[in-house]
């Protein structure tokens, strides 16, 4: 046992731990996530009609997120429809928050419709544009340079466009592009259409530009359009005659260049976008997917869009969802259709649908459209992301939305998926890719519980895949009274240890039991406690580049709560809830770990980010309770709420690059001898592929334990070469083992330090 459970009984600990195992072993483990899982902001979410939401900029190794908080997520009022910006740091993997504007300054109250767009400037300054949903006819803007937000500068509609608005603001839809010079903002407005400003100088002054669309007033608005753009000639949109509930909707594509608007084959259709004369109707444009199309046995009704791209061979994909055979207009709650997802492709030629699965019904009462939503990845035209509470593989109900990545080797007439979530307790909703490149990539989600679009708890989440990184098995590190103190270094006190709950002292609590290493420190387990920051020193085997994470207990229920608040410095410390992380699975870890306990409760993971190590070969994790019941600003909550801290977890980080040779495509599949062999501390591979399909390389010690996976994922045929950095593991002889399909092959490799 570790030295905090020494002070209680060993053989009542092993007893209880070898009776429980026994029974929880079958409990089902909730919120598992394939990858490793990122919390980027603890109360956020977004609609769909604001791109970009996200943007990679590859200059400052940066991601960039927006997002709209809720009164019923961390904060409470304190934060309700803040509108912010996280940065996340792709080499210390840690984010920052910032506030971009408070929800009472702007806005009458939160709305998700209200999340900002960005745009990365050609000089690298950053242009942000957020709206308020039918609030105002203001469109706000900022911009970052010199490492800071600047004033908030305001684009008046009614006072912009001649003769003034009839409708008021919603969305912000921001572009630029380099051969014309122009930055775009697509926003509604007049009309309820779609209304265009335009800068001439990376978007420091605005003037009004036009309108893209007019229709008929029918309903609530004239159209919903989804945007893209090259960023150099042309901005590609999908677009509906109206709202869904209002209309039979069907989709429309077409796209901008100099300042026209053409049909998908490049017919024009209005000569000069930026002028309010022979504005063109969405049905001008080239028709994608009708209404009342027949696609797997259902009529496609009332279609909306979620996505469009246009790939490097400048085919264009989008996303739909539609109503299966139901047709009811009107906004009664008592309308609450079925929904598949479409996946829509034109290949210069033509426009080709097919169908992709159940979408489910609508997510709340007064919606009758709103789905889970999907993503296209805009630097690979075979993978989508779809959430879902159907399993596409088979139509097995999930009672919640999870998300699936699907794959297609024949241009999108048929996938196959991988889930990316499983047996989550609340939805996974609104998939988004932003741009990076072909072999990085970035998939953010919500982790929800959504109500309605004003009101909801969420956290922003998601994956960040880099090809240069190699995953390896995490080492587990028991919290215990020999490696953890108070956040200042003095020694820590706590009350116990017993296997009941601690009292409401603001102290913290030795509870011991079936927790790893025997006992667990708990606090406001009985009442609302303010417990003392903690610092655990980690000590790891060599200097190098290590992942962090903290692991906690948590029950997955809806009702109950549980989180910790921690990092990887006292002054970055993040709230992590276990709605917004994933449990501990076997197999993540080095050793064998107790994963459940009773009641339900389960062990969670939080990622904290990365540290490098030098000299002492450690790094400290700093670790608090957190109480303070969701919803409100500062009301202390005892028991679902507790905090239950076990340990840490690390992981040594080596990196690889992998080069597809310009050579033949080989006949035949092939795993060279790694060279150098024997290596200190870094070896190259090379294997050859013959076919598209999906490929693992994978590096196991000499007793079958895999320490890292150098490449996972769907290969096109070619030569590859890899590199691994194995610094951060001992001397020795490991395994090496390629599957490709069916083709397998392993050989032996030497670490000599």
């Amino acid at each position: 046992m570790s030295a905090k459970g020494v002070v209680g009984g060993v053989l009542v600990a092993l007893t209880l731990l070898s009776i429980t195992s026994s029974v929880l072993l079958s409990q089902t483990a909730r919120d598992l996530v394939k990858g490793n899982l990122i919390q980027f902001n603890d109360n956020g979410a977004w609609c769909w009609y604001q791109d970009e939401r996200a943007v990679v900029d590859t200059m400052s190794g940066r991601l960039i997120v927006g997002s709209i908080a809720n009164n019923r997520g961390v904060g409470g009022t304190g934060r309700d429809g803040d509108v912010d910006v996280v940065f996340f740091d792709f080499q210390k993997r840690t984010s920052q928050r910032s506030l971009l504007a408070k929800g009472n300054s702007n806005f009458s109250g939160s709305d998700d419709h209200n999340a900002p767009a960005f745009l990365i400037r050609p000089d690298g300054q950053y242009l942000v544009f957020y709206a308020g949903h039918n609030n105002n006819y203001s469109s706000y803007y900022r911009k970052y340079a010199a490492g800071a937000w600047g004033t908030q500068q305001v684009f008046d509609w009614s006072k912009q466009r001649p003769g003034g608005v009839n409708f008021q603001t919603t969305y912000s839809n921001l572009f630029y592009l380099s051969l014309e010079g122009r930055t775009y903002n697509f926003s509604r407005g007049n009309n309820k259409s779609p209304n265009i400003m335009v800068s001439t100088d990376l978007g420091d002054t605005w003037s009004y530009g036009g309108q893209l669309t007019m229709n008929a007033n029918v309903g609530y608005v004239n159209g919903y359009l989804k945007y893209w753009s090259n960023g150099v000639d042309r901005i590609d949109f999908v677009c509906t005659e109206y709202h869904p509930r209002d209309y039979p909707t069907s989709l429309y594509h077409g796209y901008i260049k100099n300042g026209k608007s053409y049909k998908s084959d490049g017919t024009l259709v209005d000569s000069n976008i930026l002028d309010t004369l022979n504005i063109p109707t969405p049905v001008d444009f080239t028709r994608v997917l009708a209404d009342s199309t027949i696609l797997h046995g259902d009529t496609m009704r009332r279609c909306w869009n979620i996505d469009v791209q246009r790939y490097d061979d400048e085919s264009i994909a989008t996303l739909v969802s539609a109503r299966a055979n139901n047709n009811e207009g009107g906004s009664s709650s008592a309308i609450n259709p079925d929904h598949d997802f479409i996946y829509c492709r034109y290949d210069g030629v033509k426009w080709t649908s097919t169908y992709l699965g159940k979408a489910g019904l609508k997510l709340y009462a007064s919606e009758q459209d709103y789905t889970g939503l999907g993503a296209l990845c805009p630097n690979d035209p075979n993978t989508i992301y779809l959430s879902t509470p159907y399993d596409p593989r088979d139509d097995t109900n999930l009672g919640v939305h999870e998300i699936f990545k699907g794959v297609t080797t024949d241009h999108g007439a048929t996938w196959s998926w991988t889930a990316i979530t499983r047996n989550s307790v609340r939805d996974n909703l609104r998939p988004i890719v932003p741009a990076w490149d072909k072999k990085n990539s970035v998939l953010l989600w919500l982790r929800v519980t959504y109500s309605s679009a004003q009101l909801f708890d969420a956290a922003v989440v998601g994956i960040v895949d880099r090809s240069s990184d190699v995953s390896v098995a995490k080492t587990y590190v028991d919290a215990t009274l020999a490696n953890t103190t108070l956040s200042d270094g003095s020694p820590l006190t706590v009350t116990g240890p017993d296997s009941t709950a601690g009292p409401a002292d603001n102290k913290w609590h030795l509870r011991t039991g079936i927790w790893n290493g025997g006992s667990v420190f708990t606090s406001a387990e009985l009442g609302g406690e303010n417990a003392p920051a903690l610092k655990t020193h980690v000590t790891v085997p060599r200097a190098g580049t290590y992942d962090v994470w903290v692991n906690f207990w948590g029950n997955p229920t809806a009702s109950a709560d549980w989180r910790i608040k921690a990092g990887i410095s006292p002054d970055a410390m993040q709230l992590f809830r276990s709605m917004a992380c994933k449990q501990v699975e076997d197999g993540d870890h080095d050793t064998k770990l107790v994963l459940t306990g009773s009641g339900n409760i389960g062990l969670y993971q939080a990622y904290l980010g990365r540290v490098q190590t030098s000299g002492s070969n450690a790094f400290d994790v700093f670790v608090d309770d957190s109480a303070v019941q969701v919803a409100t600003t500062g009301t202390l909550r005892a028991d679902i709420d507790r905090t239950c801290y076990d340990g840490v977890s690390y992981a040594g980080v080596s990196t690889v690059v992998n080069v597809l040779e310009d050579q033949q495509i080989p006949t035949e599949f092939k795993l060279n001898q790694n060279y150098p062999n024997p290596f200190n501390p870094s070896t190259s591979f090379e294997f050859r592929v013959a076919s598209f399909g999906f490929v693992t390389l994978k590096i196991f010690d000499i007793l079958g334990r895999e320490v890292a996976t150098l490449v996972n994922e769907v290969r096109p045929a070619g030569v590859y070469k890899v590199r691994w950095d194995a610094s951060s593991l001992p001397s020795g002889v490991y395994i090496y083992r390629l599957q490709a399909g069916n083709f397998v092959s392993a050989k032996k490799l030497i670490l000599m330090k």
